[in-house]
């Protein structure tokens, strides 16, 4: 795998569209730059590209989720917010073929959504797009990715390591020891899967406590059916006496005690009605109804009134004739003498004919008169007789009340009879609230008997239905354990046979750096617990205490060479400020020895300060493609220039 190509777009302090193109085939690539110019920000980006969240850098991370971690690679001063790595790399296995990985997302939305795109010899392959995780894994494992792709500094911090976890870690995904470790922990989580579907799976035992309960739950619906047919026979007496207790308190009088107060209500109410007709009765009396006694005498001075008043009014029109008969005679040319004739027959009978006046009444006299007799005294008799008629009528209710009163009833022996009946009324009403408990307490029994029964014949059909997996269960849990013995077991043999060979290659690896070829002769790896122990010639063992810190670096480089030449992978290595603890001797050894041999393509990552002119001078004829990585105070970020730059030139 040789990478050709990575493009950056936005990316950490690569503001805008950076690109790495290396088209040398010499085995080192020298990417130049101070610190905080984007060193590590390659590397980053690389896995990144290669692995997505699988990448070893974002495990590393702090961030809280992978979102974050794609977030803080946006360039904060770029206006588009558009982030964008992709790598290119080619695989010859006989036959070459071209991939290119595109990752891009942007920081705008508060939901970071990635997109992944994969081209295969220059044409999009949507396979390849959707299981590109899959297939990187074959090329390079992200385990082994930290033997190829790796920190300066963590291998410092990996060389004080007394425990040597990350570098046992390291061998054990090369030896394919970790393989292993997820085939037991596979067998392990089915193990411990089954074992809890057979605790959550009820035994015979449960079997036996849910019927236990359903039984139970019967037996107490059971009971509660018994009391509550005894209390219903008890509802039953208690209507009984209550019903003859009524009986009895009316024949007692009962009733008519508690019809007393509204008898002597409505008897009050009777004496109230018949004393305002009485006083109504007076009134009438006190007026024209007295008149009533000579009705035939008013009568007769009425009529004779009204005699007198026609006889007056006819006098007063024969006057008036003699005046009418001139007016005729004036206007009629005729004989009038048979007129005049008439007028002194008329005035002759008048005279023969009138009477003196008895009454002389007016006219206002005469119809009051009239009126009273014609009108007010009917209207007064009439009146009368109704309150007379209503007067003995109410009389005679009001007797009948005083009788209804004076009935002798014994109110002590009803008093004793009303107490029985409250007494009854009260154990009625509490009997009623036990029984309407009980069918509230039957409710839930019931409720109790159907879910418990329902509960025990679904698992009893379960239970029999998974008697054949359960014993399939114990075979497997049988022979899982069988299977982890022998994995124990191939194991430790898989690990004698490949610890030799990596110790034999790690002390080929360090006897080439080390300067001092005498102090460790031999390196050699316990199969069991894979601890490297250092050997003198004299077969002694030097500890790692007595060696300085360069060589105990010198020694971690050494394993994760011979790690890298033992998985028998043709990858690039990308090694970040490899040099920066190194002494002068100890960086000549890498740059002379370990640089040129790495990988078919090493890519260094270094300050001016760890490869300066001299030691540029000594690597130069295996150096092919170079780059100095400059940094732009005004505008925040580093640009891509082609030539190492050494010094004050950076």
């Amino acid at each position: 795998m040789i990478i050709r190509r990575l493009r950056l777009y936005n990316f950490g302090v690569y503001a805008g569209d950076n690109e790495f193109l290396f088209t040398n085939n010499k085995p080192i690539v020298l990417i130049g730059g101070m610190n905080g110019r984007g060193k590590t920000t390659f590397l980053e980006a690389v896995l990144l590209a290669l692995y997505g969240s699988n990448s070893v850098a974002y495990t590393e991370s702090k961030k809280r989720s992978y979102a974050q971690y794609l977030k803080s690679f946006v360039n904060k001063n770029a206006e588009d917010k558009t982030c964008i790595v992709e790598l290119e790399f080619e695989i010859n296995n006989g036959l070459k073929e071209n991939y290119i990985v595109k990752r891009a997302w942007n920081s705008i939305d508060k939901k970071t959504n990635e997109s992944i795109f994969v081209c295969k010899d220059g044409v999009a392959n949507e396979f390849l797009t959707q299981n590109w995780s899959m297939f990187v894994e074959n090329i390079l494992p992200s385990a082994l990715s930290s033997f190829f792709f790796f920190d300066g500094e963590k291998i410092a911090e990996m060389a004080v390591d007394s425990s040597n976890n990350q570098l046992k870690n390291a061998i054990r995904s090369m030896l394919g020891i970790t393989v292993l470790d997820v085939l037991e922990n596979d067998i392990l989580r089915n193990i411990k899967k089954i074992n809890k579907k057979d605790i959550n799976d009820k035994s015979s035992e449960v079997v036996q406590e849910l019927r236990d309960e359903k039984n139970q739950a019967v037996k107490e619906l059971e009971e509660i059916d018994v009391e509550i047919e005894k209390l219903a026979h008890v509802l039953v007496e208690d209507n009984d006496k209550l019903e003859s207790l009524h009986q009895l308190y009316n024949a007692k009088g009962g009733d008519a005690v508690e019809k007393k107060q509204e008898t002597m209500k409505r008897r009050a109410a009777l004496k109230s009605e018949l004393l305002s007709e009485e006083n109504l009765l007076r009134e009438i009396a006190s007026n024209e109804l007295p008149l009533v006694l000579v009705s035939d005498l008013l009568n007769n001075i009425k009529l004779q009134a009204i005699d007198e008043h026609n006889d007056a009014v006819m006098r007063e029109a024969v006057l008036q004739l003699d005046d009418i008969l001139d007016e005729f005679a004036n206007e009629y040319q005729g004989d009038t003498k048979a007129s005049f004739d008439f007028i002194k027959y008329v005035k002759k009978r008048q005279q023969n004919a009138q009477d003196a006046p008895v009454y002389s009444l007016s006219d206002q006299a005469l119809f009051q008169a009239n009126n009273l007799v014609e009108g007010l005294l009917d209207s007064s008799k009439i009146e009368a007789k109704r309150i007379l008629v209503e007067k003995k009528k109410k009389q005679k209710q009001i007797g009948e009340l005083d009788s209804y009163l004076s009935l002798d009833i014994n109110e002590k022996g009803l008093q004793e009879v009303y107490k029985s009946i409250k007494k009854a009324e009260g154990k009625l009403i509490r009997d009623q609230v036990k029984m309407s408990a009980l069918e509230q307490k039957r409710s839930a029994a019931n409720s109790k008997v159907m879910t418990t029964t329902s509960e025990f014949n679904k698992y009893v059909e379960a239970y029999l239905a998974t008697a054949e997996s359960r014993d399939s269960a114990e075979r497997t849990i049988k022979y899982s354990n069988m299977a982890l013995s022998i994995l124990d077991r191939y194991q430790v043999e898989l690990q004698k046979r490949k610890t030799d060979i990596l110790a034999e290659t790690i002390t080929s690896c360090y006897k080439k750096l080390a300067n001092k070829k005498n102090l460790i002769n031999k390196i050699v790896m316990e199969a069991d617990s894979l601890a490297i122990k250092y050997l003198s010639e004299e077969g002694k063992e030097v500890t790692q205490d007595s060696l300085s810190a360069g060589e105990q670096q010198l020694m971690v480089i050494s394993i994760l060479w011979a790690l890298a030449i033992c998985s028998k992978k043709k990858l690039p290595v990308i090694i970040d400020t490899p040099l920066s603890r190194l002494d002068s001797l100890h960086r000549t050894a890498l740059i002379n020895t370990y640089f040129p041999n790495a990988g078919e393509q090493t890519i260094i990552l270094s300050t001016d300060s760890e490869i300066d002119s001299t030691y540029y001078g000594l690597m130069k004829e295996n150096v092919g493609d170079e780059f100095t990585l400059k940094y732009d105070e005004k505008t925040k970020s580093t640009s891509i220039e082609r030539g190492y730059l050494i010094g004050d030139q950076l």
